[in-house]
């Protein structure tokens, strides 16, 4: 897992990839996002991607995949 040693907890990253899904006028303005890095384990395979999982109100659920380390996430990258 890729680490800013500035915000080691990627607190930082996370509060913009929650500005930027609330950017969209679909979502409820009260999800709850959650992330996770897998890392390919194949041979030959050299890339992590991120998941990230919006959760909201009434069953809302949105899942995004973007085939970077979490700290490499930019707003262009959160597309439905």
């Amino acid at each position: 897992m890729f680490v800013n040693p500035r915000d080691p907890d990627n607190k930082a990253i996370h509060s913009k990839i929650l500005e930027w899904v609330l950017a969209f006028e679909d979502i409820p303005r009260d999800v709850r996002i959650y992330t996770r890095e897998i890392t390919c384990n194949d041979p030959g395979c050299n890339h992590t991607e991120t998941h990230i999982d919006i959760i909201g109100p009434n069953n809302f659920k949105k899942e995004l995949l973007v085939r970077k380390p979490l700290v490499y996430i930019r707003k262009w990258d959160i597309v439905f």
